[in-house]
């Protein structure tokens, strides 16, 4: 029988959790990774094609819109409201898609 690695850094028992219990009876999924990256995006934007913008933009705007309909309405992004969030991620995703074809169009 294998034994269990340490909780963290030497800890010879884990360590309990500290989040409240949802009444609901299960965790909400806060996709707030989804809104850093069109935020890496904007910032690679200074590197990098806008496509990156509208590919990120658009695949948190999924997962945030499929958060928000599982009952998520506060996020731990910055805006904090994920009607909010999907609407930054909206207009992320929508210029990059625009910058990206004024590229290649003009």
């Amino acid at each position: 029988m294998r034994d269990k690695a340490p909780a963290a850094f030497g800890d010879a028992t884990p360590q309990e959790s500290t989040a409240a219990p949802q009444s609901s009876g299960f965790a909400e999924y806060d996709p707030l990774r989804l809104c850093i990256y069109p935020t890496i995006g904007v910032i690679a934007w200074l590197i990098a094609p806008p496509l990156t913008v509208a590919i990120f933009g658009s695949i948190g705007k999924a997962g945030h819109r499929r958060a928000r309909r599982r009952g998520l309405v506060s996020s731990r992004c910055l805006l904090g409201d994920t009607r909010l969030v999907i609407a930054y991620l909206e207009v992320a995703a929508v210029a990059g898609a625009a910058w990206t074809l004024w590229s290649l169009l003009g």
